[in-house]
């Protein structure tokens, strides 16, 4: 996904999300495909309930992880927000 650290990404209309233990399992109603996502992807998934940059999220996962450098977390967002859209979970915000 080029451009990814510009857009503003919401979550999908067609995704319900569910929270077991502390972990978030979404699911696609249309294509009734589902994902679990770590501790770390669910936190980062609450953030998304309002519309969030890449920046933004990255920022946030170095709260949680003071140690984690800023490129490893814009890196390892980039690729959660990828791993997202390949699953139809988050579209660009309108």
């Amino acid at each position: 996904m080029n451009g990814t650290s510009d857009r503003v990404y919401v979550r999908s209309g067609h995704v319900e999300a569910s929270a077991v233990g502390d972990r978030v399992v979404l699911y696609h109603r249309t294509s009734r495909n589902a994902l679990v996502l770590n501790p770390t992807g669910s936190h980062l998934w609450e953030r998304l309930a309002a519309p969030a940059m890449l920046p933004d999220l990255a920022a946030a996962l170095r709260e949680t992880f003071p140690a984690l450098s800023a490129e490893d977390a814009r890196r390892d967002v980039a690729a959660f927000l990828d791993e997202l859209a390949r699953h139809g979970a988050i579209v660009p915000a309108a």
